[in-house]
């Protein structure tokens, strides 16, 4: 029979493990809504009106709370998959752009500075010719 100093640390153990998890839960309920509202801002600074409609979906608490990040989906055209990237800590803000091939595996990332620098970065892209299509954009 183990003895009782077992049980007792495996019930300390559960206990601060509890703790722990609920801990993170509440930060991520404040936690979460900061980090949408911060890349929102950021996204209007950077890319204007047209980041209004952008969907943020906050990432997970990381070792800081301090440290923001969020994400919004671009869509997924010709098996290219494109998002927005938001990260903030401290005074440093920046939005990536990244992009991942659904068969290859390939992925890059790139930061974003304005509407026309994204722009640019995905004129580099095979899916520019797709998100151009009828709307007379030119390369």
């Amino acid at each position: 029979m183990p003895h009782p100093i077992t049980r007792a640390a495996a019930e300390r153990l559960t206990a601060a493990e509890q703790k722990h998890a609920q801990a993170r839960q509440a930060a991520f309920r404040a936690w979460g809504p900061k980090s949408v509202a911060a890349a929102s801002e950021h996204a209007h600074r950077i890319l204007g009106d047209e980041a209004a409609d952008l969907e943020w979906k906050p990432l997970g608490v990381l070792r800081s709370d301090e440290h923001l990040q969020a994400v919004a989906s671009l869509g997924t055209v010709v098996g290219q998959h494109l998002e927005l990237y938001y990260s903030g800590e401290g005074n440093r803000e920046r939005i990536v752009l990244r992009t991942s091939c659904e068969t290859c595996g390939n992925q890059q990332a790139h930061e974003v500075t304005s509407l026309e620098h994204l722009g640019r970065l995905l004129s580099r892209m095979p899916v520019w010719q797709h998100i151009t299509a009828g709307s007379g954009g030119a390369r």
